[in-house]
């Protein structure tokens, strides 16, 4: 989809920082039981041009700031879990853009998840 052409650099700079990104959480259920068995993070942007995902990651590709927005969608996912009590035995599936897999810091990641509290 293409950016908002009229979109003004300051949007996307909202939509950057601090609280700009939060996370909705898509329920993976068992299709045998209903029983939740996992959850996945969906990136949503403020109120307004760039609240959808599509737009938002558009814009910030657009401007070269896609790896900035992948780890802010990723920090916002698991604030979001935890504030939310998505905690162990849950999964919560992020997705993780794939041209800033290379520069994605997996081990910080990873310590984060392993720090989260269990319930």
């Amino acid at each position: 989809m293409d950016v908002l052409p009229d979109l003004p650099v300051s949007a996307l700079d909202a939509a950057l920082a601090p609280g700009g990104v939060r996370s909705v959480f898509q329920p993976i259920v068992e299709l045998d039981t209903g029983r939740v068995v996992a959850y996945e993070a969906l990136a949503r942007g403020p109120e307004g041009p760039l609240q959808r995902p599509d737009q938002l990651f558009a814009a910030a590709r657009s401007v070269g700031r896609l790896a900035e927005l992948d780890e802010i969608c990723r920090a916002a996912a698991f604030r979001g879990a935890v504030e939310q009590g998505l905690l162990a035995p849950l999964t919560v599936f992020v997705n993780v853009e794939p041209e800033i897999l290379d520069s994605a810091p997996l081990d910080d990641l990873l310590a984060i998840a392993e720090g989260a509290p269990e319930d």
